[in-house]
């Protein structure tokens, strides 16, 4: 049975490869999106789709459907922002702007989205129920999808379910994986000052040294904090004390980061790293000083809203498979804020392609991405979308 959303994203697949030229080209860091959100403006206004903007460089757009007044609304969301990256891709719409990449596909991302709001815009009459689409900012930094609720973008109309796609290089084009409860790790970091005694080297017994005291708290979050790839990571990422061979430093600091899957898990972390910090500290005669900084909780996906995306996915020929997965990725992703406040989804689209480029995980300089994929990611969200209304 012949699939118009399908066709409609296959339709348009050049223009979505155009789009998401552009944006790769122009990449722009967080809450910087200037030129890109003015580029989906131009879309939107093209396609005839209203909008608002959001956040400074964020973007509401809204598609009622046929019955939108009477019914609730699904969200689609799109990050825009890319990475303080220098391009080594070799592709031929490579970064214009030094120094600056987008090595997670975020453009991927908002052309894929792009490619959805066209498609559904021109069925809408169909659609039971309004479709509302978010190009957010700053899901790099500091998470733009916590200020664009903050502003109401769940609201008018109320947004009673949310879906996200992100690209996968690792998983072939055709593919899309899924995973039902936490998919995605609290992305968290923390610093530890450590102040001693400082002196001179050939006098340790008359100092306190703070590097002594931070291989002795390493020593311990290695022993005491084990990290487990099923609920948390830590590790630590700089140590910096001193500045000459014969001196020992007053202070010394270590950051790091805490990964969790569940909040649980997560306040526990945070505890013991504190704990063991300031004990260790004292025990050896200086002081800790622990700051820890909360940023996205975990993403954790709802069951039904997994079966939509797989009911939806089904309907789709270009869908080759879906692979359901048993382990969750720590990294991050601030989708986690709108999968808290409303049922959500976040799944992974494939974009390796071995036969035409190398393939690279995402934040690599050469990372790549097949623009085949592009009208299979517009597909799935138009789809998931028309899939959730017809059922909500």
């Amino acid at each position: 049975m012949e699939n118009k959303i399908e066709n409609a994203a296959f339709e348009i697949a050049g223009e979505l490869a155009q789009i998401r030229h552009t944006i790769h080209k122009n990449p722009e860091l967080g809450n910087r999106e200037f030129e890109t959100s003015a580029y989906i403006k131009r879309k939107l206004d093209e396609y005839g789709i209203p909008y608002k903007s959001m956040c400074g460089t964020g973007i509401k757009a809204v598609i009622h459907g046929g019955a939108s007044s009477e019914k609730s609304a699904v969200l689609l969301r799109a990050d825009m922002d890319a990475l303080p990256i220098k391009e080594e891709s070799g592709v031929d719409f490579a970064s214009e702007n030094s120094g600056c990449m987008h090595a997670c596909g975020h453009d991927m991302h908002t052309a894929c989205l792009i490619g959805a709001a066209k498609i559904l815009n021109n069925i809408r009459d169909t659609l039971n129920g309004s479709v509302v689409l978010a190009f957010q900012p700053d899901e790099e930094g500091n998470g733009g999808a916590q200020r664009m609720i903050e502003e109401g973008i769940l609201n008018n109309p109320a947004v009673t379910a949310a879906f996200a796609l992100h690209v996968e290089p690792l998983e072939e084009t055709g593919f899309l994986q899924i995973k039902n409860g936490s998919v995605m790790a609290s992305p968290d970091d923390f610093a530890i000052t450590i102040t001693g005694v400082g002196g001179h080297g050939a006098y340790p017994g008359k100092c306190v040294n703070p590097i002594e005291i931070g291989a002795e708290i390493l020593r311990r979050y290695k022993t005491e904090i084990k990290n487990d790839p099923q609920k948390h990571i830590v590790t630590i990422c700089s140590f910096n004390g001193g500045t000459c061979r014969n001196s020992i430093p007053d202070t010394a600091v270590m950051t790091g980061t805490a990964r969790s899957l569940d909040n649980i898990t997560r306040r526990r972390i945070k505890r013991a790293l504190s704990e063991i910090a300031e004990e260790t500290a004292l025990s050896m005669g200086g002081y800790a000083k622990f700051d820890f900084n909360e940023l996205f909780p975990p993403v954790v996906n709802n069951e039904s809203m997994n079966k939509i995306v797989e009911r939806a996915a089904e309907k789709l020929s270009c869908v080759r498979g879906i692979t359901v997965l048993n382990k969750a990725s720590m990294a991050g992703d601030d989708f986690a804020y709108f999968s808290n406040a409303v049922p959500g989804a976040y799944f992974k689209l494939g974009v390796g392609n071995k036969e035409i480029d190398a393939v690279y995980p995402i934040h690599s300089p050469k990372f790549r991405a097949d623009d085949a994929a592009l009208p299979i990611g517009a597909a799935v969200l138009a789809q998931t979308a028309a899939e959730y209304l017809k059922n909500d």
